[in-house]
């Protein structure tokens, strides 16, 4: 179980960042948003914690991609002024407010879920537009090892307190921006504040799929088995990324 924590999502994110590399970084980040390191920690949520556990978890991450999408406004907009350490510290507080609000409101698992996907529809229009000026260009590589590196201690530090911090908390927290913060860096470092607005941007889209998947794997958890549910649940969300990724094209 140590090993699956240690390198699947390290694997996934290296998967990604290829991706980035041939495809630029507006689809870079749709496939950002995909549930990489998220579904993963919560596969180690339903192998160590059980179904019941995991539902409530997966609930509670649908309602966390407002927050995830908050630190990407919050981290756009600063770019048109601030470098990247002040942009990093303005999104990463955007992420914390948008977490502790969440915590705090405390909706019913279903309502929260819904609130996520419904603010999927208006989060695009909270950006800013990016610098005519500012050139494309693929992100640095060598933002590759700290991201893969984020990614499993992130999985290590979720799974290790998920059960004393209960599975809201442990689903909204299992949405931090490990690859929104490290690609947002590195893109914006190597390609400018227009690249990583439309990195973020993407991401967006990318959500999509991210909730398709939390619910999904929510409702059939209660029925199926671990491994049919995951197995739906993922199939769902591949069909709901390459629609949105169509309708982005045309």
């Amino acid at each position: 179980m140590f090993l699956l924590k240690l390198l699947l999502v390290p694997a996934l994110i290296w998967l990604i960042s290829a991706a980035a590399k041939k495809w630029g970084p507006g689809v870079a980040g749709a496939l950002a948003g995909f549930p990489v390191i998220t579904g993963s920690i919560l596969l180690i949520l339903a192998l160590e914690q059980g179904p019941a556990f995991t539902r409530q978890a997966a609930l509670g991450s649908a309602l966390g991609t407002s927050a995830n999408i908050a630190f990407g406004i919050a981290y756009g907009w600063a770019t048109l002024r601030w470098r990247w350490p002040a942009c990093l510290a303005f999104g990463l507080a955007g992420y914390a407010a948008a977490v502790a609000l969440g915590h705090a409101a405390a909706p019913a698992p279903w309502l929260g879920a819904a609130f996520g996907l419904a603010f999927l529809s208006v989060a695009g229009r909270l950006f800013p537009r990016p610098p005519p000026e500012s050139e494309t260009a693929p992100p640095r590589p060598a933002g590759l090892a700290p991201r893969m590196l984020a990614g499993a201690l992130l999985v290590l530090a979720i799974t290790s307190v998920s059960q004393r911090l209960g599975p809201a908390l442990s689903g909204l927290l299992a949405v931090f921006p490990v690859l929104g913060s490290v690609m947002a860096v590195f893109t914006h470092t190597g390609s400018g504040s227009a690249a990583a607005i439309r990195l973020l941007r993407g991401m967006v889209r990318g959500f999509y799929s991210f909730v398709a998947f939390c619910l999904c794997l929510a409702w059939t958890l209660a029925t199926l088995p671990t491994a049919a549910a995951f197995a739906a649940a993922l199939l769902l969300a591949v069909l709901v990324q390459l629609a949105v990724m169509w309708r982005g094209r045309h």
